[in-house]
């Protein structure tokens, strides 16, 4: 049996644990085993069960108390999947974790944006000395699959560039705009009343987080080492209401949009003007890259880029394709 430690059951550790369980018998057939949960670690404690640690109340009945390194070195799992809350500024304490993990030959899957945002080189070679897989296709949009489209799909046909809408929130308060001509306070507040913008929208609205994915993104696609602080940012906050209806009458949109360039190696998260028609003209909240190649034109690729069951799939497929490569 295909043994899993869980760190962090928050709305993606949980959603990705649920999903497990529920894929079992898609994923024994798939594997020729059902990979279990058989660690899963809070800030309230541990709880270990070779069985299979199940999800909710039967997690309260085996708490310990044990730290991560701790748990690693116990449980020796087949793959450690990191899904602790994420930190922008130091990638701690996830990048620790994954460290941890590496260095003791586990591999580790992720969508924890800020160990990958501030460590990416540390982490991705000390993956590479180790010869252990880090995957971690959950920290850029959600369930579209960005980098395994690149890592598998296009792996001959290198991207050069790509233009893409990373950030659900900014796009579904911009399109409710344009939509119903509200503010940007109101499209805001609708959006925090809806669940799809946090109480300090800061991250969202300004541009952080998409700014973040854009540098992982722009590090494990085009192969450009940009830090955050590399890219120039530049949020919504400012966009009015008349400004989105004069764009409408010349057959615009307004969208918050992340752009990296391999050649320039220029990077930016800014409002453009789209065209109505252009395939990055994406409504609501959904998110969508656009991919330019070197071989075979562009790409493009949209979906659902946020919550706790959509990233919790690419949780799933990488966790797949570690175990995949252990039988193989």
């Amino acid at each position: 049996m295909s043994r899993i430690l869980l760190a962090g059951h928050g709305n993606v550790g949980k959603a990705f644990h649920e999903l497990l369980l529920e894929e079992a018998p898609r994923l024994a057939a798939l594997l020729g085993e059902a990979p279990k949960v058989v660690g899963v670690l809070r800030r309230s404690g541990a709880w270990l069960d070779e069985n299979g640690v199940g999800v909710g109340a039967t997690l309260l009945s085996r708490r310990q108390s044990l730290s991560v390194v701790d748990a690693l070195d116990k449980v020796r799992p087949d793959v450690f999947v990191e899904l602790t809350t994420s930190n922008l500024q130091t990638g701690e304490p996830g990048a620790s974790y994954i460290r941890a993990a590496l260095e003791r030959g586990i591999p580790v899957v992720t969508a924890n944006k800020g160990p990958l945002l501030r460590h990416y080189e540390s982490l991705t070679t000390l993956a590479k000395r180790k010869g252990v897989p880090l995957r971690f296709e959950g920290t850029v949009a959600g369930s579209i699959p960005t980098l395994n489209l690149h890592e598998f799909t296009l792996v001959g046909n290198p991207v050069t560039r790509f233009d893409g809408i990373l950030n659900g929130t900014s796009n579904y308060i911009l399109t409710r705009m344009a939509e119903e001509g509200l503010a940007f306070a109101d499209a805001l507040k609708e959006a925090q009343e809806l669940g799809y913008a946090e109480a300090d929208p800061t991250s969202d609205v300004g541009g952080h987080d998409a700014a973040a994915k854009l540098v992982i993104l722009a590090n494990h696609v085009l192969g450009v080492p940009l830090s955050f602080e590399d890219v120039q940012r530049e949020g919504i906050e400012r966009i009015s209401a008349a400004a989105i209806r004069l764009a409408a009458k010349e057959g615009y949109a307004i969208r918050l949009i992340a752009t990296a360039d391999a050649a320039t190696r220029q990077a930016s998260v800014a409002p453009r003007l789209v065209p109505v028609d252009s395939s990055l003209n994406v409504r609501g909240s959904l998110n969508v890259v656009r991919f330019a190649t070197a071989h075979a034109g562009s790409f493009t690729i949209s979906g659902k880029g946020a919550g706790g069951r959509e990233t919790a799939t690419a949780v799933l497929s990488d966790v797949i394709h570690v175990l995949r490569g252990r039988t193989t």
